[in-house]
C-alpha cells in the first residue's frame, strides 16, 4: 500500500500588527489538515530566523500573503514577499503558489496584483481559500485532511449512538428560543400551510397496515397447508378465532427495512438498476442537526426511481467511451495509483467527479441528478425520521466511513447499510452530488411538494457520508456544499428519474 500523502504546506506571510488575526487563521487551517507555517509557532529560540523563514518559503506549496492596512504601510516590505515572488517565478505557469488574502478592506500590493485575491473578512472567504488550496493539492503529492470547512461542524453527540442522544435533555440557554417539532413561525408558512403536523407521521400508515396484515394472512395460510403443521395441529386444540396482531411503528435501534424495500427494480436503457421510491410524504431535515438542516418539515414527493448503487468506474467509462463524458482529471484514488480505468476497480464508485461531469453522465442515460429532497427520502424512508438509512446507531458493519477502510469500497458492499428502499451506500463511501443549489436557509421557506431547491446560488449540494468523514456526516439529514467545479477522491454521485414523466 502506498505511503499516505503528506499534508499541504502553507506559509503565512503577515505583518506583526495582524498577529492575532493570522494566528486565528493558522489555527483554523491546522484543524483543516493544512501544515501551516507561522513564525511564532514554528521558530525555536536560538534559530536563525531569516534562514528558517527562507527555507520555509522555498519548501511551501503555497504562500498566503495576509494583506492589511498595516501590511501595506509605507516602508513596510516583508522579505518573505520578495522571496515568495522569486520562488513563484520557478513554478510552472498557471500554478497556484501565491494567494493574496485580505484581512480587511485595503489595497493590494502592486507586486501582487497579478494574482487574484481572497477576502477573508467576507462570508465565504475562508471557504474560497480552502478551495484554492484543494486545487493545489490535486496537482502535487499532497492532501488536505477530511476536516473540511464546507461541511457542517459535527459535535460529539452526532457520533455517539443516537439512542443515547434521545434519552438526554438538551439544556437551552435563556436567550435561545425553545423550538417544538411541528411548530413553524411566520417565515415558514409555505411549509406549515401545506403540511400535516409531524405528529401525524407517527401514526401507522393504513396502506402499510393493510399490506402487513395481508402478508401475515398469506404466511399463515401457507403454514396451515404444511403437512407437518397439520399433523401437529391434529394433536392440539385450535382456537376458533384469530386475534389480529398489534403492529408497532416505533423507531428501532437496529436495522429495519420499509415494506417498499422489495419494490421492483427499474432497469434503465443503459442497463443500470434503479429502485422505486413511491409517492408520498416524508419528514426532511432535523431539529437537532446543524443550522442548515432546520426545521424538520414534511415534504411530498411524486414517484421516482433512484440508482440502486453509486455510479461506478465501469458505468462512467462507458459514457467516456461514447464520447459524451469527460474523463476524470485524476485517475487515482487515495491509496490506488491506478483506479479509474483499472478493471480491478470497475465496480467501485467513480470519484474525482465535479458537478458538471455528474450532470452530463446522468443526461447521457436520459435521467438526471436526484433533487436534495429525493436523495433524502431515498435515504431515510417515509415512515420515520431515521438518523441513518438503516435506523439508529452506526458501526463499521453499516457503512464505509470514518476512515475505517482508508479508501472507497466496491458499490453495494454493505448489506446492513441499505436504505428502506434497498438503496446502497447512502451513508458512506463517497459524498454524492445532487441537483440543487445550496442555501443555508432554504428549509425555512421550501415548497412542501416536489421542491427543486433555490433558483440560483454559488455552491451545489452534496449528500451522504464518505470513507474519510466522521459518522456525523453520514446522517440522512446532513448537508454539504462545494463549488460545482470542485472534485476530489471522496466525491461521486448517483442518478434519478421521475417514475411518471
Amino acid at each position: 500500500m502506498p505511503e499516505p500523502k503528506r499534508p499541504l504546506k502553507v506559509f503565512l506571510c503577515h505583518a506583526h500588527a495582524d498577529r492575532d488575526a493570522v494566528r486565528a487563521l493558522y489555527t483554523r487551517l491546522t484543524k483543516d489538515g493544512v501544515d501551516a507555517w507561522l513564525d511564532k509557532e514554528k521558530l525555536l529560540p536560538g534559530q536563525d530566523w531569516e534562514l528558517e523563514i527562507r527555507r520555509a518559503v522555498r519548501e511551501a506549496d503555497v504562500v498566503v500573503v495576509c494583506l492589511s492596512k498595516q501590511f501595506n504601510q509605507a516602508g513596510f516590505r516583508q522579505k518573505e514577499v520578495r522571496l515568495a515572488l522569486d520562488t513563484a517565478m520557478e513554478q510552472p505557469e498557471g500554478e497556484i503558489f501565491i494567494i493574496p488574502a485580505r484581512l480587511e478592506e485595503c489595497d493590494t500590493l502592486e507586486s501582487l496584483r497579478k494574482w487574484h485575491w481572497v477576502d477573508l473578512f467576507e462570508e465565504g472567504g475562508y471557504e474560497g481559500l480552502i478551495h484554492a488550496l484543494r486545487s493545489r493539492t490535486d496537482k502535487i503529492d499532497a492532501i488536505l485532511q477530511a476536516k473540511r470547512s464546507w461541511l457542517p461542524k459535527v459535535t460529539t453527540s452526532h457520533v455517539i449512538n443516537e439512542n443515547v442522544i434521545s434519552q438526554k435533555k438538551h439544556k437551552k440557554s435563556k436567550s435561545e428560543p425553545v423550538k417544538f417539532a411541528g411548530k413553524f413561525n411566520e417565515s415558514q408558512k409555505p411549509i406549515a400551510e401545506k403540511s400535516k403536523s409531524l405528529r401525524t407521521l407517527r401514526k401507522p400508515n393504513t396502506a402499510i397496515l393493510v399490506a402487513l396484515i395481508g402478508f401475515a394472512a398469506i404466511v399463515i395460510a401457507g403454514l396451515l397447508s404444511s403437512p407437518l403443521l397439520k399433523n401437529w395441529l391434529s394433536m392440539k386444540s385450535v382456537p376458533t378465532t384469530v386475534n389480529t396482531p398489534v403492529v408497532s411503528v416505533s423507531i428501532p435501534s437496529t436495522v429495519t427495512q420499509d415494506p417498499h424495500a422489495d419494490s421492483p427494480d427499474y432497469i434503465d436503457p443503459k442497463g443500470v438498476p434503479m429502485r422505486l421510491v413511491p409517492a408520498g410524504e416524508f419528514s426532511m431535515g432535523s431539529d437537532n442537526g446543524e443550522t442548515d438542516e432546520k426545521p424538520l418539515h414534511v415534504i411530498y414527493l411524486d414517484d421516482f426511481y433512484i440508482d440502486k448503487y453509486e455510479v461506478t468506474n465501469k458505468l462512467y467509462k462507458a459514457c467516456v467511451d461514447a464520447g459524451v463524458c469527460q474523463p476524470p482529471q485524476d485517475i487515482r484514488s487515495y491509496t490506488h495509483s491506478s483506479y479509474y480505468g483499472n478493471p480491478k476497480y470497475d465496480n467501485y464508485p467513480f470519484i474525482n467527479a465535479d458537478w458538471y461531469m455528474a450532470k452530463s453522465y446522468c443526461e447521457w442515460r436520459a435521467v438526471g441528478l436526484p433533487t436534495e429532497a429525493q436523495w433524502e427520502k431515498a435515504a431515510r424512508g417515509a415512515s420515520d425520521a431515521r438518523t441513518y438509512p438503516w435506523g439508529e446507531g452506526i458501526s463499521q458493519s453499516y457503512a464505509n466511513n470514518n476512515d475505517n477502510v482508508g479508501d472507497t469500497t466496491a458499490a453495494g458492499s454493505y448489506e446492513n447499510g441499505k436504505s428502506p428502499y434497498g438503496v446502497y451506500d447512502l451513508a458512506g463511501n463517497v459524498m454524492e452530488w445532487v441537483a440543487d443549489w445550496y442555501s443555508e436557509t432554504y428549509y425555512q421557506n421550501s415548497l412542501a411538494s416536489n421542491p427543486l431547491g433555490p433558483d440560483s446560488g454559488t455552491y451545489r449540494v452534496l449528500r451522504g457520508g464518505a470513507w474519510n468523514l466522521a459518522a456525523g456526516y453520514a446522517r440522512t439529514s446532513a448537508r454539504g456544499k462545494l463549488l460545482p467545479v470542485e472534485f476530489g477522491q471522496d466525491l461521486g454521485f448517483r442518478c434519478a428519474k421521475d417514475a411518471n414523466p
